[in-house]
């Protein structure tokens, strides 16, 4: 089968690890990449073609599709401009950086009809998958909450190598959150009501470095997230699947889903039921074991996007669904702020409208 032509928008830390698992896969011909810093990405990536300009690689290499790994506020910019050429896209997260500017990409796309997945990669991993089965299967009956940490000790270097982490925008609930809420999205439900607190007590910084949020699910289940980046735990989805070398290895499970007839520990997948179904306090509780195989979720990722491009599979995440991973932080962070509870109906119709208004936080 001939290999789909494929181009990468920024070379940077995520746009580098696409290149190293690109260079591997067999189903894909890199025929340029796009970086402001051409001169310097060129002398890393010998024999690629290298453009200081996006629009140039799409003209000149014309690939059939492009991993767009730029700068959060270049994603529409560089997604437009892909919809415009007719090309397919796999779009880090956050798909964007605001609503409205999803709201204009997700225009162009249907005007175009190009194939599209947001990088949320840990909907590719097998552990993810088999929680989201365990859960449809009705393993633990009808799900009644979910309850979920992520917390760990940014170093001083961390906010020190890019200042801007510490002003508005750069804290946990924008950064980090997002890739949880989208998991529990996945996995749980849909999200239809928030509320939060934050504090940067700790840090003194412009931004939080402390929050937590209370989350409503569309089947009626409740959720809590306690979230921080100045906290030395090991409960962190990083940790706890080892899926990256930068956050050593914990094994600890930071998320627990309740439900009527047991309940479910993540990422270990320990399952709590009582013997012959029972629900009832006096009864003891067990574990059950279950196994999923690690794999390599980046690799998972590609796998799929060149079955989307094809269309031998639907997107497991087009760019409509990552839109309302967005909206459902931004509406944390406008709630930690307000202190009030905030509806996100009536904002999803409006998303799916290309009706966006502006809020500010």
């Amino acid at each position: 089968m001939t290999k789909i032509r494929i181009g990468v928008i920024g070379a940077g830390l995520i746009g580098r690890k696409h290149l190293r698992k690109l260079a591997e896969h067999s189903d894909y011909e890199l025929v340029g990449i796009a970086d402001v810093n051409a001169e310097q990405v060129a002398a890393e990536q010998p024999g690629a073609r290298v453009f200081a300009d996006c629009r140039k690689l799409l003209d000149e290499a014309r690939p059939e599709a492009v991993i767009i790994a730029s700068p959060n506020q270049l994603h529409a910019e560089n997604g437009i401009a892909c919809a415009r050429a007719g090309i397919h896209i796999l779009i880090e997260k956050p798909v964007t950086d605001s609503l409205q500017s999803a709201a204009d990409l997700i225009a162009e796309i249907r005007k175009a009809s190009i194939r599209t997945l947001v990088g949320h990669h840990r909907r590719h991993h097998t552990q993810v998958k088999t929680l989201k089965a365990l859960l449809a299967q009705g393993r633990i009956g009808d799900v009644v909450g979910a309850s979920a940490i992520w917390a760990t000790h940014k170093p001083a270097a961390y906010f020190a190598t890019a200042p801007w982490r510490s002003q508005a925008g750069g804290g946990p609930i924008l950064i980090n959150l997002i890739h949880e809420i989208d998991f529990l999205r996945f996995t749980v439900g849909e999200i239809v009501a928030v509320e939060a607190i934050a504090t940067n007590r700790q840090r003194g910084f412009a931004v939080e470095d402390t929050a937590v949020a209370l989350l409503e699910f569309e089947s009626g289940a409740l959720g809590t997230f306690f979230l921080s980046d100045c906290a030395v735990t090991p409960w962190t989805m990083e940790q706890g699947l080892g899926e990256a070398p930068e956050f050593p290895f914990s094994g600890e499970s930071s998320y627990r889903i309740m439900g009527r007839r047991g309940a479910i520990e993540f990422p270990s997948l320990d399952q709590w039921t009582q013997a012959g179904d029972a629900q009832d306090w006096n009864r003891p509780i067990q574990a059950q074991a279950n196994h999923a195989a690690s794999i390599d979720p980046y690799v998972a990722q590609l796998d799929h996007f060149c079955d989307v491009i094809r269309g031998v599979a639907p997107s497991l995440q087009p760019v409509e669904d990552g839109a309302r991973s967005l909206l459902v932080t931004l509406a944390i962070a406008e709630a930690a702020t307000s202190g009030r509870r905030i509806d996100l109906r009536e904002r999803y119709a409006a998303l799916a409208r290309g009706q966006v208004e502006q809020r500010t936080t």
